[in-house]
C-alpha cells in the first residue's frame, strides 16, 4: 500500500481523504495552516513550515484545498510542493469516469460521479467536483474548479483560476478567460472576456 499525505485540513481535504482511502493508499496525514479536530488522520505540520522541514513526509502528495475563496492559495501550494520535489499526481476516485485519452495535469482530481471525456486537457490543480460533466475536446488552464454537477459542453475553453459554480451550464465551444467566475445556475450561451461575477441565464457580469 502507498503512501501519501494530503495538502489541506478542511471540508475538501476529508472528501479527498475518502476518495484515496477508497482506492487503497494509506494516507499517513495532513499538512495544513492548522490542526482540525474533523481530520481523521494526523497533522503533520503546517503547509508551509513543511515545506522548509520535510523530512518523514512521503513523496506523494494530494491537493486537497477548494477553490471559492483560495485560488491564489492553491496555486502557490501547487507550485511550492513541486518546485521542493514532491509528487502531485492526478487523482481519479472510483466512481469516476475519465476516457483513457484525457490529459490531466499535476495536482488535478476529479470526484465521484464526475465526467470527463476524450479530447479534452486539463492543467494543473484543477477541480471536477462530484457529478460534473467535462465534455469532449475542452481545454482547461492551471487551477480551474468545476463545481458539483455543473456542465461543460463539448469544446470550451476555461483560462486559469475559473470558478464554474454549481449546476452551471457552459454551451458548446464557449471560452471564458482567466479569472472569471461562473456563479451556481448560470448559463452561458457566448465567450466570457473579461474577469467578474456571471450570474442568471443568460449569464451576465455582475456590475
Amino acid at each position: 500500500m502507498k503512501e501519501c499525505f494530503v495538502i489541506g485540513g478542511g471540508g475538501h481535504a476529508r472528501v479527498l481523504l475518502h476518495g484515496l482511502r477508497g482506492l487503497g493508499w494509506q494516507v499517513v496525514g495532513y499538512v495544513a495552516r492548522e490542526p482540525s479536530s474533523a481530520m481523521p488522520v494526523p497533522w503533520l505540520g503546517q503547509d508551509r513550515g513543511r515545506l522548509a522541514s520535510p523530512e518523514g513526509l512521503p513523496g506523494i502528495a494530494f491537493l486537497g484545498i477548494g477553490m471559492i475563496t483560495s485560488a491564489p492559495w492553491r496555486r502557490s501550494l501547487i507550485e511550492a510542493f513541486l518546485a521542493q520535489g514532491f509528487d502531485l499526481p492526478p487523482l481519479i476516485t472510483h466512481t469516476a469516469m475519465v476516457h483513457d485519452d484525457v490529459k490531466l495535469g499535476d495536482g488535478s482530481v476529479i470526484l465521484d460521479g464526475a465526467v470527463v471525456v476524450t479530447g479534452s486537457r486539463l492543467g494543473r490543480g484543477c477541480l471536477i467536483n462530484t457529478r460534473a460533466v467535462v465534455d469532449h475536446d475542452c481545454v482547461l488552464g492551471d487551477n480551474v474548479h468545476v463545481a458539483c454537477g455543473a456542465t461543460l459542453s463539448g469544446g470550451v475553453r476555461l483560462g486559469a483560476d475559473v470558478m464554474i459554480g454549481t449546476g452551471a451550464n457552459l454551451i458548446q465551444g464557449v471560452e471564458v478567460c482567466a479569472g472569471a467566475v461562473i456563479g451556481a445556475g448560470a448559463t452561458v450561451v457566448g465567450n466570457v472576456t473579461r474577469p467578474g461575477v456571471y450570474l442568471g441565464t443568460p449569464a451576465r457580469r455582475r456590475e
